[in-house]
């Protein structure tokens, strides 16, 4: 599944050789690209991602597949710690309305 996920990643990146497809033991292949070529992969409307989960269900073993630029993951880690001080604001909002 590692391969099919690769070869369908490497046809439609403008990037191929940022590519990077790794097979957790949960069964989750996680696919990692350059942040240009996300949209690519993942489509209008999901529509690829979604093709390709089809694929993956198709096999009958369970897997999924995750997909995000590099450098995805640190954006997220800080978009975390902006989401714990904007609810702190909701909090001190409501506190103010008491």
């Amino acid at each position: 599944m590692k391969e099919l996920v690769d070869f369908i990643a490497r046809t439609l990146a403008d990037e191929p050789e940022e590519i990077e497809v790794h097979a957790a033991e949960d069964r989750v292949i996680e696919l990692r690209l350059a942040p240009e070529d996300v949209g690519k992969i993942i489509g209008r409307r999901g529509k690829t991602a979604k093709a390709i989960r089809t694929l993956l269900a198709a096999s009958g073993e369970g897997w999924d597949v995750d997909i995000a630029g590099h450098g995805e993951d640190d954006e997220y880690e800080d978009d975390d710690d902006a989401d714990v001080e904007a609810d702190d604001d909701v909090e001190d909002d409501e506190d103010d309305r008491e």
